[in-house]
């Protein structure tokens, strides 16, 4: 009975932020833009030039705005969904800790394609 009891207090210290040890808490996005070369500004933030691939953290950001000269700008929420694997936590031990650091939601897509349009001179 006691190796039960200890097997069962294991596997609750061991899944306790499932989603959290299972996928992390960060998140890698790629960006691409027609035509490259284009900046990509998270969140008030510049992080480079398309073609661009970031490791973000999950539930941190919100906007992206992909952005280059001669071209009109284009501004695109970052979409998050929640994590279906976070659902084990909160079953499991009712814990919290992937809703705390964010490892509960995912980007969703985790690539995003913009094709910029030419400024239009009037």
């Amino acid at each position: 009975m006691l190796k039960k009891i200890s097997a069962a207090v294991i596997a609750l210290v061991i899944f306790t932020g499932c989603a959290g040890v299972i996928k992390g808490t960060s998140q890698t996005v790629t960006f691409t833009s027609e035509p490259s070369g284009a900046e990509v500004i998270i969140d008030g933030t510049s992080r480079g030039m398309t073609p661009l691939t970031v490791k973000l953290k999950k539930n941190m950001y919100d906007t992206i705005i992909i952005k280059k000269d001669g071209y009109n700008s284009v501004t695109k929420p970052l979409e998050k969904v929640y994590d279906a694997t976070a659902l084990l936590n909160i079953f499991w031990d009712l814990s919290t800790t992937d809703l705390i650091t964010g490892a509960a939601y995912e980007y969703e897509p985790n690539s995003y394609h913009v094709r910029l349009e030419k400024e239009s001179n009037k």
